[in-house]
């Protein structure tokens, strides 16, 4: 790219993290090419795209981008009042987050959500000069790292959920209330019955007990809110064997963190 295709409007430094602000005009483009240090792109203003490991990406305003180190890349900034704030990150840094279990390996872009804020923030520390600045530069970073670790980690599980799982997890949610047996879940979705107890409990963070108990609490609560139906009737309809047990479990399970059965 040409020192006339962008203009730097700023930059800063801070420990493990180098600090560019800058302007692109409208038709410039950046051939192929690496950075030694992974970094994030958050896009200010305007519109282009980017070529990156045989896929394109549409980048625009709020757009948060994180590329690993030596990822081959190319962009086309096609739009008008292109700004965009880009902070390389020095491996130290990214160490550092590996050791609180947030890793950044992989090229990912998300939008939305959180992030518009923290951009928004991180701009205006990043204009910023008071003595606190950096500080709060890190801190947004950091927010942002998190954000992006957990968004990956979430479309990760939601992609890699095999068809026979999902189908696992239908059947239960139709036969919930019936008497039902890990070997009989497990022929309805033509597996091994010791593979799908030890997939679910991986894909779900919770066993397929508990997802029978959540699902029938569940209903239970759904039907003491909207019906005139007794408690025993409820517990026998959500198939509870008597409204003892029903009431133990239904206590013990809403005063518990449990994991979103509409997912």
């Amino acid at each position: 790219m040409k020192d006339t295709d962008f203009k730097i409007i700023g930059k800063r430094t801070i420990p493990g993290l180098r600090i560019r602000k800058a302007a692109y005009v409208q038709g410039a483009q950046s051939p192929n090419h690496i950075h030694e240090n992974a970094r994030f792109v958050f896009v200010l203003r305007g519109k282009f795209s980017e070529i990156y490991a045989g896929k394109k990406r549409e980048c625009s305003q709020y757009l948060t981008i994180f590329r690993p180190a030596n990822e081959e890349h190319s962009e086309d900034y096609y739009g008008k009042g292109i700004v965009c704030l880009s902070v390389e990150v020095l491996p130290d840094w990214l160490n550092r987050l590996s050791q609180h279990q947030v890793k950044l390996t992989d090229s990912v872009d998300f939008r939305g959500g959180s992030l518009p804020s923290l951009i928004s923030k991180l701009a205006l520390e990043f204009d910023s000069e008071d003595y606190v600045s950096e500080l709060a530069i890190e801190a947004a970073m950091l927010e942002i790292s998190v954000e992006l670790a957990r968004r990956k980690d979430n479309a990760l599980r939601k992609e890699s959920v095999p068809k026979w799982l999902s189908g696992a997890k239908d059947f239960i949610r139709a036969e919930f209330n019936q008497t039902l047996t890990i070997a009989k879940i497990a022929g309805a979705a033509n597996v091994h019955p010791v593979h799908l107890a030890r997939v679910f409990r991986q894909k779900y963070n919770c066993t397929i007990a508990d997802y029978i108990r959540l699902l029938r609490i569940d209903t239970a609560k759904k039907a003491l809110a909207s019906t005139d139906l007794s408690l025993s009737e409820i517990a026998l309809n959500c198939g509870f064997p008597d409204q003892s047990h029903f009431s133990k479990t239904f206590k013990r399970l809403t005063n518990a963190t449990h994991p979103n059965i509409e997912n």
